[in-house]
């Protein structure tokens, strides 16, 4: 008979310590009550570890809810519009600066002259000549020409060889010599674009001859 045949013919001993009496609970057994001697002699209380107890989560304090631009943990510098639009675009581009230019010389100016179109009425230009002798100075002033909105030019030649001509617009001005003067050595036409009066008296004792020409454009 071999070993392993003899040991099954051999009854199962009840290892287990609550069922277990006398010999039996002294053979081997291992489960025990915590806290209860060993049945070995010389054997050692069994030691176990503690009861675990298990914790429960701890509840967190309600925070107060926030509504609104502070909702889910807006960040400090963004709560209005207008923060968050500049958070938005970023840092500000650098400006270009221009640089500025002196401005140079004016421009002369063109003389701009009105005239009349091709199909408009056609300008008739003319002239009115004469001579006039004058007073010594103290006298009384000669007129040499009067308004006339026609007229475009007045010519004058100081036809004496030895006295000068005094001439201006009024009458007055031109008899007490606070006017201007023509003198005699003059040998062409003193060119006045005027179309108001002109009066003329001689500047010392003598009495000169004046010679006028007006110039008048008339439409046609």
């Amino acid at each position: 008979m071999s070993r392993a045949s003899g040991r099954h013919n051999h009854p199962r001993t009840n290892t287990d310590p609550e069922a277990a009496t006398g010999e039996q609970a002294q053979i081997g057994a291992s489960r025990r009550t915590q806290g209860v001697p060993s049945p070995i002699p010389g054997g050692r209380p069994h030691l176990s570890n503690a009861p675990a107890v298990r914790q429960q989560v701890p509840t967190p304090i309600t925070r107060p809810e926030v509504y609104g631009v502070n909702a889910h943990g807006v960040e400090p510098g963004s709560h209005t519009n207008r923060e968050r639009a500049a958070a938005e675009r970023g840092a500000p581009e650098p400006m270009v600066s221009l640089d500025y230019a002196q401005p140079g010389d004016p421009v002369a100016p063109v003389p701009v002259y009105l005239v009349e179109t091709g199909g408009g009425g056609q300008v008739l230009r003319s002239s009115s000549a004469r001579s006039l002798l004058l007073s010594a100075a103290g006298g009384e002033a000669v007129l040499l020409c009067g308004v006339d909105p026609r007229r475009v030019e007045v010519l004058v030649l100081n036809e004496s060889t030895s006295s000068d001509i005094r001439f201006g617009s009024t009458k007055a001005d031109t008899e007490t010599g606070t006017v201007a003067l023509l003198p005699w050595p003059g040998n062409s036409y003193l060119k006045l674009k005027t179309q108001d009066e002109l009066w003329a008296i001689s500047a010392d004792s003598g009495t000169p001859k004046i010679s006028v020409i007006q110039v008048f454009e008339v439409a046609g």
